[in-house]
C-alpha cells in the first residue's frame, strides 16, 4: 500500500464528514485517480451520499466468519476459514470502473475477537493496494479507523463547523491522534465546511493550538439539491463551488 494514498474525515457529528468524503473522492476520480471510498459509520451515510445500496457489509461478513470459526476445530476447517474470509470481503467489495465501495456496517456479536479483526484489516489492506487513494468517512475518533480499518491514515482531515464547540472538537480530536499506537500521519489538518468564510476568531484559535488551517468550503446549492433529491454526489458538475474547494485543500495536501 505504499503508494495508496490514505485520507479520513473526522469531526463531530453534522459538520459534514460524510459530503466532504463523497466530494473528496470525486475530485480524486476526476483527476484520473482510482478510489475506494470506506464507510466507517453504522449509520452508512457515505454509501447513502453516492447512491449505492447494492452491498454486503464488513460487519455481516465478519458475523458469518465468526459463526463458522465456532465450528472449526480441525486445520482444515481453520484453511477453509480463511478462504472464506478472502471470498466473503471480496462480495462485500462494491466496484465500479472507477472506484470500490466498501461499507463497514455494524456487528451484533459480542465478546472480543481481534484475531478476526486482525485478518480483516490485513484482507481490507490488501484490497486497498489495488486504488491510489482511499478516502474514509469515519464514525467517531481516528483510534476507530485504525483498529477496524487499516493499519495507519496518512491524512487526518479534521472537519469543523463555524462554531467554537466544532472547533474545540476538532482540536480535541487532533491531540488524541498522539495517542494513537502507529498512527503517524503525513499531514493533518481542519477545514471548516459550509461557510461564506471562517469566523476570525477561531481562525485565532487554530493558529494558536499549531494545527494548519487547510481553508474552507462553501456552502452550495448544488450539494444541498442532490441530497434532497437523493442523488449521487458523484454526478455534480464542475459548476459546483464545494466541490472546487475540496479539490484546493486536497492540492494542498498533495494527493495529486
Amino acid at each position: 500500500m505504499s503508494r495508496t494514498k490514505i485520507l479520513a474525515f473526522l469531526g463531530k457529528g453534522g459538520v459534514g464528514k460524510t459530503v466532504l468524503s463523497a466530494l473528496a473522492g470525486k475530485v480524486c476520480i476526476e483527476k484520473g485517480l482510482r478510489v475506494l471510498f470506506i464507510d466507517a459509520d453504522p449509520a452508512m451515510g457515505l454509501a447513502n451520499a453516492l447512491d449505492i445500496d447494492r452491498f454486503v457489509t464488513i460487519g455481516q461478513a465478519r458475523e458469518e466468519i465468526i459463526s463458522k470459526a465456532k465450528d472449526s476445530k480441525t486445520d482444515k476447517k481453520k484453511e477453509d476459514l480463511s478462504l472464506s474470509l478472502d471470498y466473503l470481503l471480496m462480495e462485500a467489495l462494491y466496484e465500479e470502473e472507477k472506484f470500490g465501495l466498501l461499507v463497514m456496517g455494524y456487528t451484533e456479536t459480542l465478546g472480543c475477537f481481534c484475531p478476526l479483526n486482525t485478518l480483516l484489516r490485513k484482507t481490507i489492506k490488501s484490497i486497498a493496494s489495488q486504488f491510489d487513494v482511499l478516502v474514509i468517512d469515519a464514525e467517531a475518533g481516528i483510534e476507530q479507523v485504525n483498529r477496524q480499518v487499516i493499519n495507519s491514515v496518512q491524512f487526518p482531515i479534521v472537519v469543523s463547523n463555524n462554531s467554537v464547540r466544532g472547533l474545540k472538537t476538532a482540536l480535541m480530536i487532533i491531540s488524541m491522534m498522539d495517542k494513537v499506537p502507529g498512527l503517524v500521519p503525513t499531514k493533518t489538518g481542519v477545514v471548516f465546511n459550509a461557510v461564506s468564510s471562517a469566523d476570525t476568531n477561531l481562525c485565532d484559535m487554530l493558529a494558536e493550538s499549531g494545527a494548519e488551517n487547510l481553508g474552507l468550503v462553501r456552502r452550495d446549492e448544488n450539494v444541498a439539491l442532490a441530497d434532497l433529491r437523493g442523488d449521487s454526489l458523484l454526478a455534480l458538475d464542475g459548476n459546483s463551488a464545494a466541490m472546487n474547494d475540496v479539490a484546493a485543500f486536497l492540492e494542498r495536501l498533495n494527493i495529486f
